[in-house]
């Protein structure tokens, strides 16, 4: 690749990108269930070979059944009927009444499926999604051809359905998902054990748990059939736990050859989203198959859905794109199905293959309001064009050429990390990246010189360090910044690595004290203009706190200065059009509260000595909101609480704690599941203490609790 440079003292560069906007409206009013034009089957149930039955929800257009169409599967454990009712209530009606089918199917032993599930992605879920692909394309509605969609656990699974290369599956959209599990996913990262497995882990395992509807499986099959999935638990997040380097626990579900895949492929991704590294991958390493990008500010959302029909107030966060800018989703998706499941030449795939937002300053700063930016296009990825820029990490500086090599080290400090308090943003404000002046200041820093020139960042920044550890366990969390003329260090993006995974996942080894390793950081994937005036920021630290697990032991790294370089990518020098579809402006204006930007500890209560300061977070309640589903007769709640504690100065005064509770009332029948993990460490163990609670109409019919000590691998 072609280098370029862009700073100060007369070196710069012109990067002339396309600041058009799409148009500015209102998103179109959402479609009623009840319009002529569409038919709703409230429950469909399908037959697996082995004889479990899958339950499924169906919206078709009127005229299916006398002129075929493509049919798209969105396949869940998330309760068709309750839980997520409201999302397919928009996203079913829009696509029927644009001419494509969607099948919303419950996942074994989810909702009302009969049968149970494990774990994520076992080989029964993924041999179902075949066999349910067949059984669609045989139906006397469907015309032959059927896609895939889904958000996260959905698109995972539209990912290893197309793996596998299903004759009828001639397209999927995957939204906020990725294809490699161990790499990407929310369990670990770089070799490193997250916080977001706790949390995610206690709300699947009520997810696993929770009970069909009565008045869909017959009341005298609902007890029965909801003890099976009781019969089934186990200390889910202890399990994980016990697979800490890519093995065949993570290597299953997640693709490894992908000259495999055939079918046509739409990647929907945000910037503030653990998985969205995912798109450019796989447009990179599938060039065979057809695909295309739409990259934006957002967390883990869709770009944007309209509100049901009689909505007020604010937009519902659930399936709307959040910062904004958002983008008015559903249209551009029925476009994609009706051109690879109905022939349909709407010129959609003659369009640029990517769409990314280009963000002009962090998105937490400015919400409710917009993210300042403007959307710019590839028309291939990776752009054939694409120029590097290198920077080297000097004594104390980012410069176009290396200096003589110094070491500088990293002293340990257990409560760097709060500024970028997630790897797994969410809707809530209190979970995006912060102004990182506080983390800096601990951290090692290296700024440029000031920008003479805007620069435009688009794909993942590298970072090529030489370290030595003074521990055999050690970890690098390297922060890419934006240092603003008034001394604010804006976050841009992050990478992390667990240094006994340098050369493998799957075969780590310790560092020896004292030697030196080359290793290579890969960032998130960013799209983001640095403005003039401005300095780049390298800073690094060894310890991310309460996103990542701590080292058995205090760190101190040691990094070896004029070797170890930054390789920015930057963005194509092309004029684009206005984007093909509809942008939703300031939507959140007024609706929604600020996010923390400038504090740093939000939430957080500092007490001790300098040095031996003790860090508690807390967060959410455990009461719970009961939540009415008119169409259904029926109450859900739920609740989410956690705590993060830590002292500075020792790793393994660490200790996470994170529940989730959920309830539903259906048909006379409350049920109520209580699911809670407390995880410890000693140098050389992990220790787990995980427990489950059912209770059935005010008793408690399954109670369970399990105490395990785990074997540190290198973690």
């Amino acid at each position: 690749m072609k280098r370029r440079a862009f700073l100060g003292g007369g070196l710069t560069v012109a990067l002339p990108i396309s600041a058009a906007w799409g148009r500015e409206v209102a998103p179109v009013a959402a479609i009623r269930t009840d319009d002529p034009r569409i038919e709703v089957i409230e429950n469909l149930w399908i037959p697996m070979p082995d004889g479990i039955h899958l339950a499924a929800r169906l919206f078709l257009p009127v005229h299916a059944q006398r002129h075929p169409v493509g049919v798209v599967i969105e396949y869940l454990p998330y309760r068709k009927r309750d839980a997520y009712r409201y999302r397919d209530d928009i996203a079913g009606p829009a696509l029927a009444a644009g001419g494509i089918g969607l099948l919303r199917v419950d996942i074994r032993g989810s909702g009302d499926s009969e049968g149970v599930i494990r774990d994520e992605y076992m080989p029964p879920e993924e041999n179902d999604a075949l066999d349910l692909i067949a059984w669609t394309a045989k139906q006397s509605w469907c015309n032959g051809k059927v896609g895939m969609r889904g958000i996260s656990y959905g698109s995972f699974d539209g990912l290893q359905a197309a793996a596998k290369a299903p004759p009828a599956l001639a397209a999927i959209v995957s939204t906020c998902g990725t294809e490699q599990r161990y790499q990407d996913d929310i369990h670990y990262r770089g070799g490193c054990l997250l916080a977001a497995q706790l949390d995610w882990g206690m709300e699947w395992q009520t997810i696993l748990r929770a009970p069909p509807d009565p008045r869909v499986v017959g009341k005298d099959r609902w007890a029965h059939l909801w003890q099976q999935r009781l019969d089934a638990v186990s200390p889910i997040v202890t399990e994980w736990g016990e697979h800490q380097r890519l093995d065949e626990k993570w290597r299953y579900g997640s693709i490894e050859d992908y000259s495999k895949l055939r079918c046509a492929m739409f990647h929907v991704a945000g910037q503030l989203d653990c998985y969205v590294n995912s798109a450019a991958r796989l447009m990179e390493l599938a060039p065979q198959c057809p695909q295309k990008a739409l990259i934006g500010p957002w967390t883990h959302k869709w770009p944007g859905y309209p509100d049901p029909p009689g909505h007020t107030g604010a937009p519902a966060f659930v399936a709307n794109g959040v910062p904004g800018p958002g983008v008015d989703w559903l249209p551009i998706e029925s476009r994609f199905w009706r051109h690879w499941l109905m022939g349909e030449a709407n010129g959609i795939m003659d369009e640029p293959a990517m769409w990314v937002f280009r963000e002009e300053g962090p998105p937490a700063e400015y919400f409710p309001d917009d993210t300042p930016g403007s959307w710019i296009s590839a028309s291939t990825w990776p752009p054939m064009s694409q120029q590097v820029s290198t920077l080297y990490l000097n004594e104390r500086s980012l410069d176009l050429a290396p200096h003589p090599s110094v070491e500088r080290e990293c002293q340990p400090n257990q409560a760097i990390g709060f500024a970028t308090p997630s790897t797994y943003s969410s809707g809530d404000p209190t979970s995006w990246w912060r102004e990182q002046s506080g983390d800096d200041a601990p951290s090692l820093t290296f700024d440029s010189a000031p920008l003479s020139k805007a620069v435009d960042i688009l794909g993942q920044p590298v970072l090529h360090l030489r370290i030595r550890s003074d521990r055999p366990v050690a970890k690098i969390f390297a922060r890419i910044n934006e240092v603003l003329p008034d001394g604010s260090s804006a976050p841009v993006t992050n990478a992390l690595l667990n240094l006994t995974h340098r050369v493998s996942d799957s075969e780590p080894s310790p560092l020896v004290s004292g030697q030196s390793y080359d290793v290579t950081l890969r960032g998130l994937f960013i799209c983001h203009r640095l403005s003039p005036g401005s300095r780049i920021r390298v800073a690094i630290s060894e310890s991310w706190w309460p996103v990542v697990w701590p080292s058995p032991e205090p760190v101190v790294l040691t990094l070896v200065t004029g070797v170890s370089r930054l390789d920015l990518p930057l963005a194509p020098e092309n004029q684009t059009e206005s984007p093909p579809f509809e942008v939703l402006r300031q939507r959140w204006r007024g609706a929604a509260d600020a996010a923390p930007y400038r504090d740093r500890l939000h939430d957080v209560r500092v007490s001790g000595e300098p040095g031996r300061r003790l860090y508690v977070l807390e967060s959410g309640s455990r009461s719970e909101t009961l939540t009415a589903v008119p169409a259904t007769n029926e109450m859900l709640g739920e609740a989410y609480w956690t705590r993060r504690t830590i002292r500075e100065d020792a790793p393994n005064s660490a200790e996470m704690v994170t529940g989730y509770s959920s309830s539903f009332c259906m048909d006379g029948e409350t049920v109520k599941l209580v699911a809670e993990v407390t995880l410890r460490s000693t140098k050389k163990e992990f220790l787990y203490d995980e427990s489950f609670t059912a209770i059935h109409n005010g008793k408690s019919v399954c109670s369970r609790n399990w105490k395990r000590r785990v074997k540190r691998d290198l973690v």
